[in-house]
């Protein structure tokens, strides 16, 4: 289909993820399903079709048949969507089949390191390695997609599973497949435990990635080669598409919520494929155990704000129909999103953002440092976006003045040198903690990795600082420290060596007493800095030593939040949108192109409260201060129609707004 036009380019994106279970099918009816999708105003849909179960009469005997299939078809149903306008996309999970497949086949299966396999309510693991999914699986979705008129598909659960739904880990797999796929790439045996310390280790990560890259290209070739018209979802081999992402809970995964899930997940897809649509769908339920009660619904409402506020499209995603659901608390402020964005959805296509700074992520990230910047850049109302490392070198970094790399550590020496020669030309590279010490492929770097850093000398690393500090000195840098003379510090620390160009800032004490209180002070101040500026080029470097980021996401003290602001601000001489929006208040600047307009929207995040998400408090009399090159003729709000009293002066917009509820957009023209 190269060349020819895709129904999802320009097409507004608001899905609807309803996760059909065998018994919905009893008595599905395709009318009232289309109609029930009507009243959210969605325009596609996701319906379970085929892996685990055949929601279709297969004629394949590895596919196990549903015995449930009284209701309206698939067909019926698929034709009745279409009718309506509503794009169809396939949910497809090939991690498990039936335990009659299994024993079939008991090759397939996913195997532990003591030779068992997982069996999860009849439903066995089986391996990305074996002939069911490299094999057989092609076979169900040609059955599927030329069967049945879907416009799109999407896999569940790819990869390598290695826990089931009550979240038992069991380990790496160990089948004949793997054993023997991993023995011909590495001439090793595989790994007994996932430590990242283990060389071995590395190669199985190294094995993972591109066993999934080639089984990915394999499936877009099966798909595209009898259907050349469907949207595959997140195959980011062919940068087209859609990503499907969700903003979930457990019950048991460690807190903080992540109050910016949805915003992370847009930021990311539409700054690094910009191409792709992004669908990052709102999971109602709590978690695997508890797949019927929604969580709080200011919670799902909040999280497709953050979707619009980004750039990406709406996605809802719930267990069975949405007439039978048994907890409908969600459906209000998901249909009030929905229908705004319907009203408005003309505004939200062909965005490009208006970001000046560029944070790194990736799949061997550092999750904790990358969410700390992420608070730190959204908290003090930075215009930013988010640039995953596997496509980052195909992006132009033009538009950046700044790139922040958050303990990030396996990039390729063509990585690092693109980001010393962004420097070099005049932009600011912000390294921090181990940023770089690993290459593409997990091997140590024996030398600092980044030029630009002027790191002459990597040293040691202490892993333990509790009780120690930094001692400010610049003082004129750091005004949010009027009265303070302290930074707190914890965790790791890099001691290293820096050549002559390099200005140090602040000064480590090191961990010294603190009990009892009669001998809690210290005696050493040293000249190991908090921080680092080397000027490379027509640009600079800055250096981190440690890990604040974090140290901010499990605190969240503004000791730490303030050093970063006036880091960002009076050193690395970055601006953000000024004005008296609180922290709480997410704002994001998007260009819509082609209409000489832009689109300011905010977020009102003061609903999230500790662990609980309420409605958010209004906020009234806010001003936004931005950079703008002329004065507008109008500036208007989405939300309420009405205009926004406005000042202009010597290229600095002021906004000012009445009052913030949840969320606004505003049209600058």
């Amino acid at each position: 289909m190269s060349g020819a036009a895709k129904w999802w380019d320009g097409r507004p994106w608001r899905e609807i993820q309803t996760n059909l279970r065998e018994i919905d099918m009893v008595d599905i009816d395709a009318e009232r399903f289309v109609a029930d999708l009507q009243e959210f105003k969605a325009n596609v849909v996701m319906i379970n079709t085929a892996g685990i179960i055949a929601s279709y009469p297969t004629k394949l005997p590895y596919h196990f048949q549903s015995p449930y299939l009284t209701g309206d078809s698939l067909e019926d149903i698929i034709a009745a969507c279409h009718k309506a306008d509503i794009k169809v996309v396939a949910r497809t999970d090939f991690s498990k089949v039936r335990r009659p497949i299994y024993e079939a086949h008991p090759e397939w299966a996913y195997v532990s390191q003591k030779g068992e396999i997982i069996d999860y309510n009849g439903d066995v693991h089986v391996c990305l390695s074996g002939d069911y999914q490299q094999i057989f699986a092609p076979e169900i979705i040609k059955e599927a997609i030329t069967t049945l008129n879907f416009d799109g598909i999407f896999f569940n659960m790819g990869g390598y599973q290695v826990k089931d739904y009550s979240y038992n880990y069991y380990g790496i797999c160990h089948c004949d497949s793997c054993q023997r796929r991993f023995k011909e790439m590495f001439d090793a045996p595989l790994p007994k435990v996932e430590d990242t310390t283990d060389p071995l280790y590395a190669k199985y990560l190294i094995f993972k990635q591109r066993m999934l890259k080639a089984y990915a290209i394999k499936m877009h070739e099966v798909i595209l080669g009898v259907r050349p018209d469907i949207a595959i979802a997140n195959n980011f081999e062919l940068k087209e598409g859609f990503i499907r992402q969700e903003s979930n809970t457990a019950l048991d995964r460690p807190l903080p919520h992540w109050q910016y899930s949805a915003s992370e997940n847009t930021k990311w897809a539409v700054s690094s494929y910009p191409n792709m649509v992004s669908s990052n769908t709102t999971v109602d339920f709590i978690d695997y155990y508890h797949r019927h009660v929604t969580v709080s619904p200011f919670q799902q409402k909040l999280r497709l704000a953050q979707n619009l506020a980004n750039g990406g499209g709406l996605d809802y995603y719930l267990m069975g129909r949405l007439d039978n659901h048994e907890d409908k608390s969600g459906y209000e402020g998901i249909k009030e999103m929905f229908h705004f964005h319907a009203e408005h959805e003309q505004e939200y296509l062909n965005l490009s953002s208006q970001s000046t700074i560029a944070l790194l992520k990736g799949s061997s990230d550092n999750a904790s440092e990358y969410r700390g910047w992420y608070r730190f850049l959204t908290e003090s109302h930075y215009m930013f976006d988010s640039l995953v490392v596997q496509n980052a070198l195909n992006l132009s970094w033009d538009k950046y003045q700044a790139i922040i790399i958050p303990d990030y550590q396996p990039l390729s020496d063509e990585f690092v040198a693109r980001l010393d020669a962004f420097a070099e030309k005049g932009g600011t590279v912000i390294a921090v903690g181990r940023s770089g010490f690993q290459d593409e492929n997990f091997n140590a770097r024996t030398t600092a990795p980044l030029q630009s850093m002027g790191i002459r000398k990597l040293q040691s690393v202490r892993e333990n600082n509790q009780s120690a500090y930094f001692k400010l000195d610049h003082k004129h840098q750091f005004p949010r420290f009027p009265v303070s003379e302290l930074i707190y510090l914890d965790s790791h620390y890099i001691f290293a060596a820096y050549n002559d160009q390099v200005e140090s800032y602040f000064k480590l004490i090191p961990p010294h007493m603190f009990g009892p209180p009669e001998r809690c002070y210290y005696t050493q101040t040293t000249d190991h800095p908090a921080f680092t500026v080397h000027p490379y080029g027509k640009g600079q470097g800055i250096f981190i030593p440690w890990k604040p980021g974090e140290l901010f996401y499990r605190q969240g003290y503004v000791n730490t939040s303030e050093f970063i602001a006036d880091l960002l601000e009076h050193v690395a001489g970055l601006v953000p949108i000024q004005g008296n929006i609180p922290p709480m208040v997410e704002v994001t600047l998007f260009e819509q192109k082609e209409r000489a307009s832009t689109l300011l929207q905010l977020v009102n995040g003061t609903g999230h409260f500790g662990v609980t998400f309420y409605a958010p408090v209004a906020i009234s009399d806010l001003e936004v201060k931005l950079p703008y090159d002329k004065a507008p003729q109008a500036v208007k709000s989405l939300v309420t129609g009405e205009d926004h009293e406005y000042q202009y002066t010597e290229g600095q917009l002021t906004v000012k707004l009445n009052q913030l509820e949840l969320f606004e957009a505003i049209k600058i023209s």
